[in-house]
């Protein structure tokens, strides 16, 4: 499919400083599992089982039944694993005050709109759930663009609670979806893996066809790196959609694929993968037909 899309970057936007790298260091401030059940003392009822109202209507709906352990802690939100009727989930709770750590997210939202009535819903759930409106609108975008990925044919998690505006709404600032890994450990990221030559370059055909997927669906992931990819069973696994961006939309998505090319190709190199970030954006623009 040939996509064509007419506007031009700002003046100067080319300057790094748009574009720092996340802090990944630990966090401050982020919810135990023993913090997130509700103790036996404020339960009103039998039916009540978790602190966080969010949680709780998930368990309530038959969603969600428990949270059992931290598995990856981030500056806005942190990964737990959980069990549902179907088994073993992955929960990513948003932190109460958190909205990106990124340091300029304007880039990000440039462009994008919201449907006015699913708006005046995210706002009255944000003000019910004590959280941002900011932060609710974000959240919804991740879910949306999951949602979207995944019926697309993108390997990523299977979300748990439906598209519908209500039923993300309802979720709050929980987002559930497929959990990779057993009981024991976690699916690690592709940066954390040591591989052989065969399986690097296994990852690496893979991990570029996701991007090209996403390309084709006319959006640009925003933090495209070995970091956001997961490997589990030779399989690559990308996460992390709140920031993805519709080319159509946003007048800055040429610079952001350059950015997740330039992170692509420098996170594989320490799999022994070389590749120029600027021979793959022109060699994409030729094949997907993307014309900024």
């Amino acid at each position: 499919m040939k996509y064509r899309y007419e506007y031009e970057l700002d003046e100067g936007f080319e300057d790094s400083e748009y574009f720092s790298a996340k802090d990944r260091r630990k966090p401050k401030g982020r919810r135990t599992v023993k913090n997130l059940n509700l103790k036996d003392d404020k339960k009103l009822s039998s039916a009540d089982k978790f602190d966080d109202p969010n949680l709780q209507d998930l368990y309530e709906r038959g969603i969600l039944e428990e949270v059992i352990k931290e598995i990856k802690s981030g500056k806005e939100a942190t990964v737990y694993l959980a069990k549902g009727p179907k088994g073993l989930m992955a929960a990513k709770i948003y932190r109460d005050a958190a909205t990106r750590s990124f340091s300029n997210d304007q880039i990000y939202k440039s462009g994008r709109g919201i449907n006015p009535k699913h708006r005046k819903k995210l706002l009255n759930a944000a003000s019910k759930n004590e959280i941002s409106a900011e932060q609710s609108i974000w959240i919804y975008h991740e879910y949306k663009t999951i949602w979207e990925f995944f019926k697309a044919g993108i390997s990523v998690p299977k979300p748990f609670v439906g598209p519908g505006i209500g039923d993300i709404v309802k979720a709050g600032r929980v987002v559930l979806m497929e959990y990779f890994g057993n009981a024991n450990e976690a699916a690690p990221r592709l940066s954390d893996v040591t591989l052989s030559k065969d399986e690097a370059e296994d990852a690496w055909r893979q991990s570029l066809a996701m991007l090209k997927q996403v390309l084709e669906l006319g959006k640009v992931h925003g933090d495209f790196s070995t970091y956001n990819i997961l490997w589990w069973q030779n399989r690559a696994i990308l996460i992390d959609f709140p920031q993805v961006v519709a080319i159509a939309e946003n007048k800055h998505a040429k610079q952001i694929l350059k950015n997740d090319l330039q992170s692509l190709t420098k996170s594989f190199s320490i799999h022994g993968i070389e590749k120029d970030p600027n021979k793959l954006f022109k060699e994409l623009l030729d094949e997907i037909g993307i014309m900024f």
